[in-house]
């Protein structure tokens, strides 16, 4: 915890910011989010992150940070920049048994914001639970279709577990499906599932199916028999 702290403080809380406007592609308000650790006001702190992404725990290990808010850290023009990932981990992990934690976040937007329309997500990866975060927190009813029987898509079966562990996956997504989003498993596009039949239930659709090209390592050798790649 001292660590935490040390870290934290480290952060100047600059007036440009650019690790929120020019390094994160969410624009997370991550100088204002350190600030809350410092003070250790952390469920504050996980509020000001569940504005900009509901993927704390993921992004804050798997993010290539150097490249981005890390990267734009004013702290590293002179040496090392602002342990940026690892805070916003740690205060993931911080509420992390609280399930109604992102609920808690949303529920006066969701009561406020709160129409009839319904919205289909094709896919459970990333961009398809943070895209039924949002638009339920803007007022829609959400269903999840689902090809497999779980939900994470690349989060589940694409990272190593020592990058990721799947129970912060897990946990993730139990608070996701906890604002109220339906899911529908084993629902495959183009077998059991086809657009032209959820037009007519729906109001819109949103495809999250994932890009699922594979990326090749350029040795030698890739090219040769009983060599597979995993799409």
């Amino acid at each position: 915890m001292e660590k935490v702290k040390e870290k934290s403080e480290y952060c100047l809380n600059c007036k440009v910011k650019p690790c929120s406007i020019k390094g994160c592609p969410l624009g997370n308000q991550i100088p204002q989010f350190i600030e809350q650790i410092k003070q250790e006001n952390y469920k504050k702190a996980y509020e000001i992150l569940a504005q900009t992404t509901v993927l704390q725990g993921v992004c804050g290990r798997i993010c290539p940070h150097q490249k981005q808010c890390q990267g734009s850290c004013v702290r590293g023009i002179k040496g090392e920049s602002v342990s940026i990932g690892e805070l916003e981990a740690f205060t993931f992990d911080k509420i992390i048994e609280d399930a109604n934690s992102l609920l808690n976040c949303y529920k006066d937007e969701i009561n406020n914001n709160k129409t009839n329309k319904k919205v289909a997500v094709i896919g459970g990866g990333p961009a398809g639970l943070t895209a039924s975060s949002f638009l339920v927190k803007g007022g829609a009813n959400v269903t999840i279709y689902e090809k497999y029987d779980y939900l994470g898509g690349l989060l589940m079966h694409g990272i190593p577990e020592f990058r990721l562990p799947k129970e912060i996956v897990k946990k993730t997504v139990d608070k996701i499906l906890n604002l109220g989003i339906e899911v529908k498993y084993n629902q495959q596009l183009g077998k059991n599932l086809f657009l032209k039949d959820l037009l007519d239930e729906y109001d819109a659709i949103f495809l999250s199916i994932g890009a699922n090209k594979s990326s090749k390592m350029g040795v030698s050798g890739e090219e040769l028999q009983r060599c597979y790649w995993w799409k």
